[in-house]
């Protein structure tokens, strides 16, 4: 758990750095960081539907 929150701020920190540098435009960088934190919503409501099931064995 903590090697992905590790992770996941070193790639948020790399695409701020590189949009702030101008390697990447701002559009770009939208799409990456909505698209991440949509996955990201979904992991977790897949991980707590995951760990649901094993108390509500109908799930």
């Amino acid at each position: 758990m903590v090697t992905t929150v590790l992770g996941t701020s070193l790639v948020l920190f790399t695409v701020i750095y590189a949009e702030r540098k101008g390697w990447v435009d701002k559009e770009k960088v939208r799409v990456v960081m909505q698209v991440g934190m949509n996955v990201g919503i979904l992991g977790s409501l897949l991980y707590f539907l995951y760990t649901l099931s094993s108390f509500l064995p109908f799930l």
